[in-house]
């Protein structure tokens, strides 16, 4: 069955946004400061944090959420949050690490969690939930890593209607000079 990756695309954003939408301040700041040297800058350009946000811990959560949204950078935040995770499971996992089993994931999970955090964990199975069988299951059946209702994005939904409000206005107005 072959995959639209336009489609995955806007489900994994979507997850992601409802994933992100229960994650604490708290636990959002410390993904962001255990990042590794070799993420942190890369992290910092795709949400737009400015020299010395890292430093700053009461507000690293604000920043973070402000920038994934003004830049569009949900998917790459939280691929990138998760990346330490990611790489503990592959290496892990060995061979089976490119098409996990449910079972083959459930065994790892638990060390994930003591390393990392649930909140990572989470991410990096929103990033392979649309293509991977053991991680579709993953959200679907396993109630630490569901992705949360509807109800958890809508503030997303809202932004973008009010975008779209704004665009309309903006054509509008062109009309009426011309």
């Amino acid at each position: 069955m072959p995959m639209n990756l336009a489609r995955d695309q806007i489900i994994v954003e979507r997850r992601y946004v409802a994933v992100f939408a229960t994650i604490s301040d708290a636990s959002l700041a410390a993904l962001a400061a255990a990042l590794p040297e070799s993420l942190r800058d890369p992290f910092a350009r795709s949400v737009g944090l400015r020299r010395g946000a890292y430093d700053e811990t009461a507000s690293l959560a604000t920043s973070i959420h402000t920038g994934m949204v003004a830049r569009k950078a949900i998917i790459d935040a939280g691929v990138l949050l998760s990346e330490p995770c990611t790489e503990f499971f592959v290496d892990t996992l060995g061979d089976t690490s490119d098409d996990p089993s449910f079972e083959d994931l459930q065994a790892v999970i638990p060390a994930a969690i003591d390393k990392f955090g649930l909140d990572a964990v989470r991410l990096m199975a929103v990033q392979y939930s649309a293509a991977l069988g053991g991680f579709r299951r993953l959200v679907t059946e396993d109630e630490r890593f569901k992705i949360p209702s509807s109800e958890a994005s809508a503030p997303a939904r809202a932004t973008v209607a009010e975008q779209q409000a704004k665009r309309a206005a903006r054509r509008e107005r062109r009309q009426k000079q011309r």
